[in-house]
């Protein structure tokens, strides 16, 4: 609910760096992450922030969104066991790094939908910890067959009968969640044409796609396959090669993130 509360006042130009600090003072560990960000050695400040409202005042409402939306879909990929929190600790900084992939994609083509994309981004993994909070033994399943070869899609199709995408869109219709964000999750399917969100489908795919480069390594590019994700490169009008380009310049504003996060 705080999580909630501050999402909905920084979107709104009414709202008070006051209003907002009061929103944020009730949960102390929500209170203490906007702390440590404004602290962080990132910003280089001459001095400590050392309250919320100041700390409100000098990240900007964006930030201070983007770090709510963070720190409340963090609280799903917790695992009970290790293993567990092992793989969603996985699918949380992947997750992580599609978002800001995302908004720097969405800046670098000159889009108007970094926002919606980040938070787009960030949820397109929700339904793999749906899934495997529902039922942990029955995600083991497709955590073997993923082992022995088979996509994640196929996997977890033939164990549960759907997929992580299908099950994060699901949930985001049942929250109410804003049809740009739904549609955003859908990035595996081509859109239809003439739908008016396709983009940001289309920067959820190549976010995916770039962050599992990032992931294993510039060297596994020829690797890891582009087939899935081509209608996502020719909705944005990329190219193969400067698709190559963006990996590059991905990569660098992911590794900027990270440090910024710890």
């Amino acid at each position: 609910q705080v999580v909630y509360r501050v999402v909905e006042m920084t979107s709104s130009t009414d709202s008070s760096a006051a209003q907002i600090e009061r929103a944020i003072v009730i949960d102390p560990g929500f209170a203490a992450k906007i702390l440590t960000h404004a602290n962080s050695a990132h910003y280089a400040l001459p001095r400590k922030v050392t309250s919320i409202r100041e700390a409100v005042a000098f990240l900007g409402f964006r930030a201070v969104r983007q770090l709510a939306m963070a720190v409340g879909v963090f609280d799903l990929f917790v695992g009970k066991t290790d293993k567990e929190s092992l793989r969603r600790r996985a699918w949380w900084r992947h997750s992580l790094d599609t978002a800001v992939c995302c908004r720097f994609l969405s800046d670098k083509l000159g889009l108007s939908v970094g926002d919606e994309v980040y938070t787009a981004g960030l949820l397109h993994f929700i339904g793999k910890t749906l899934m495997d909070r529902s039922s942990p033994a029955e995600y083991e399943k497709v955590m073997l067959l993923v082992e022995k070869g088979a996509t994640d899609l196929q996997a977890e199709r033939a164990v549960f009968g759907c997929d992580h995408a299908e099950v994060g869109m699901a949930a985001a219709v049942r929250w109410g969640f804003p049809d740009v964000l739904v549609q955003g999750m859908d990035y595996l399917t081509e859109p239809k044409e003439g739908d008016p969100n396709a983009k940001v489908s289309a920067l959820v795919s190549v976010g995916d796609h770039i962050a599992r480069i990032a992931a294993a390594g510039k060297e596994s590019l020829a690797c890891v396959s582009e087939a899935e994700h081509c209608w996502a490169l020719q909705v944005l009008g990329i190219s193969s090669e400067d698709f190559r380009l963006y990996v590059d310049d991905s990569i660098e504003a992911i590794a900027a993130a990270a440090v910024i996060s710890c």
